[in-house]
């Protein structure tokens, strides 16, 4: 018998004030799950700080170094030990009334040669501040030449919100260093504008790539590991990969087979992006084939008593959700299931 921890981001839907788009999704082994399980809403946890948690990672960097340990999960990367980063995503800057908002491109939405020449661009342009490189189209990274002090946000904490809230600001660097990168971001988003690949983007109908957001400041951090929580961890996100590779464990593909064969962290983050951007048509979709391919197998796998424990996480900005099924849930048939529209955040 195996034991199964699951991280899923964006599965409790963020706006309580609309209908959650799981009411049109029939989900009776996710419902059968939380229905014989122990729920418990927590405390607000970041993503990578409840990662760190369930591997017994003790860290103390705050905030973590999130561009670090990004890199470190990318398979076409080399974090080297000492350097210091910055996430450099390319991202579309575009007004709403009187507000500039950001939004992140999708996995299909910036082609290889695209990225490939902007960031060339960005080595010749504004090669003092370090090396910037793309591991894939849509995540870039600056190699900086040295530390900096200033406070920057995570992408995801920016997403469709007004980017006045969430400039560079003032850290130990202080106020100076922080008004001498949004300098930079403003001459980027010049650089940017002028550049072939966005005018080719605009003329056939595209979002331009207007700006970069930097973020995760800082090198690889050092993690005090008192136990390895468990041996295998499956991720897809390099955030999750880079934090398994942290706590000199080897991640692998998320599949739900291996995952129910060896006591197993798995990180099931389809829904995070849909949730972020309250696309209910595109989490729906990332919804039923979760239901499908995970939560159907595990459903019957506790069943049958194949899987002995299994915890389910869900963080987010207001609070964190728990799940929780021992061996004993299994004969507690009297519990009814529960759907997962009925579970709301505060």
């Amino acid at each position: 018998m195996t034991q199964l921890v699951l991280v899923v981001p964006g599965l409790i839907w963020p706006a309580p004030q609309i209908l959650h788009p799981v009411d049109d999704i029939p989900h009776p082994a996710l419902a059968q799950l939380l229905g014989r399980g122990q729920q418990c809403m927590q405390a607000a946890v970041s993503y990578e700080h409840l990662l760190a948690q369930l591997l017994g990672m003790e860290c103390h960097h705050r905030p973590f170094p999130l561009a670090a340990l990004r890199c470190l999960g990318e398979e076409s990367e080399d974090a080297q030990s000492g350097a210091h980063w910055l996430c450099a995503d390319p991202v579309n800057l575009s007004f709403m009334g009187v507000h500039m908002l950001l939004d992140e491109f999708g996995r299909d939405e910036i082609s290889a040669e695209e990225a490939a020449a902007l960031v060339t661009t960005l080595n010749d342009e504004f090669g003092s501040l370090g090396h910037f490189s793309a591991a894939t189209p849509t995540r870039w990274y600056l190699r900086m030449k040295r530390p900096v002090k200033t406070q920057f946000f995570p992408l995801d904490e920016a997403v469709c919100r007004p980017i006045q809230d969430f400039l560079p600001t003032e850290g130990e660097g202080g106020e100076d260093d922080a008004k001498h990168w949004r300098h930079i971001l403003n001459e980027i988003q010049v650089t940017f504008h002028n550049h072939p690949v966005n005018t080719a983007r605009e003329a056939a109908g595209q979002r331009p790539i207007n700006s970069l957001w930097f973020w995760g400041n800082g090198a690889q951090p050092t993690f005090i590991m008192p136990d390895a929580a468990l041996p295998a961890v499956q991720a897809s996100d390099p955030v999750a990969r880079g934090l398994a590779r942290a706590a000199e464990i080897e991640p692998e593909a998320p599949d739900v087979a291996r995952a129910l064969q060896a006591d197993t962290l798995a990180v099931l983050d389809t829904l995070a992006s849909p949730a972020r951007h309250l696309d209910s048509a595109r989490w729906q979709d990332a919804f039923a084939a979760l239901e499908q391919n995970w939560f159907t197998p595990i459903s019957k796998a506790f069943g049958n008593g194949a899987l002995r424990h299994l915890a389910l996480h869900v963080p987010g900005e207001r609070a964190g959700f728990s799940l929780t099924l021992g061996s004993g849930a299994r004969w507690c048939f009297w519990r009814s299931p529960l759907l997962l529209g009925a579970v709301r955040y505060p």
